[in-house]
């Protein structure tokens, strides 16, 4: 089972930092329910090239997609409540790095995700390509540039995490103390009709509001099973289904074998599930 590594080391003094950049390319299954809130000592952000995640920051629910980046101001908690399989570039920077520290949302202590357009996103990928490979080589003035083209973007878009009845939902959805209920339910507690409640949040993430909910179960369900302390019966009602074999055919569904086979490659140290 992989797990989310950060790039900068915790434990480190941080007055130093200046820049750091990975590219991840995430297979496989990844259990974020160990991942600590983290509050980061300077600027940090991801750009997605594929997949997506969704954190919570400030209480509040972010979805980034392809070809979108989100970032995330200096001192600001945040927690990754999902991780969908992708391809990133993951970067952290001290305001001290940057040529240019005139940009609004540098001083600007909410989140932004910027959505490229689709002609631009091939371009901003290619950048990301070449500040990665400048960095690895040390060259930090080419790198800073590079940053500033980047920055220079996105400066004067606006930003939100969309309409707040989705995002309310999707805190419910993901709040690991409840059981994953039905649309209906959610649409219950935010007063809304069901339909209402589906096409919000099909609008806004591109899922259904099913389909965050069998996300959300799915993941609740390889996290109780890695932990390998209750039954399987037990872990179908933790995730709200009370028919074991509905489970059963649920997770295959999904995963394309049985949480009992998923369990046993747990066991053997497999990788990638």
């Amino acid at each position: 089972m992989a797990k989310i590594e950060p790039y900068w080391n915790p434990q480190k003094d941080m007055n130093e930092f200046r820049f750091a950049m990975r590219k991840e390319k995430r297979e496989g299954y990844f259990d974020v329910s160990e991942v600590p809130e983290a509050i980061l000592p300077f600027f940090s952000f991801v750009y997605l090239v594929e997949g997506e995640v969704l954190l919570e920051i400030e209480g509040q629910t972010w979805l980034c997609q392809k070809g979108q980046a989100l970032l995330v101001p200096r001192n600001v908690p945040f927690k990754v409540l999902y991780f969908k399989e992708n391809l990133s570039f993951e970067c952290g920077f001290s305001i001290h790095f940057l040529k240019d520290v005139s940009y609004n949302f540098l001083h600007d202590p909410h989140p932004l995700l910027h959505t490229f357009l689709p002609q631009e996103v091939d371009f901003t990928t290619a950048l990301f390509e070449q500040i990665l490979a400048a960095w690895e080589r040390k060259d930090y003035p080419l790198v800073a540039s590079a940053l500033d083209l980047f920055l220079c973007r996105i400066r004067r878009k606006e930003s939100n995490p969309g309409n707040p009845t989705v995002n309310l939902f999707l805190e419910r959805v993901f709040d690991r103390s409840r059981k994953p209920g039905k649309v209906s339910d959610y649409a219950d507690e935010l007063c809304i009709t069901p339909n209402y409640l589906n096409r919000l949040v099909r609008t806004q993430t591109g899922h259904s509001a099913m389909e965050w909910i069998e996300i959300s179960r799915m993941n609740m369900a390889k996290s109780l099973l890695k932990q390998g302390e209750r039954q399987i019966a037990e872990i179908a009602a933790a995730v709200g289904i009370d028919d074991q074999s509905y489970f059963t055919r649920f997770f295959k569904k999904n995963q394309g074998i049985t949480p009992t086979q998923y369990r046993e490659r747990i066991l053997r140290g497999e990788k990638g599930i």
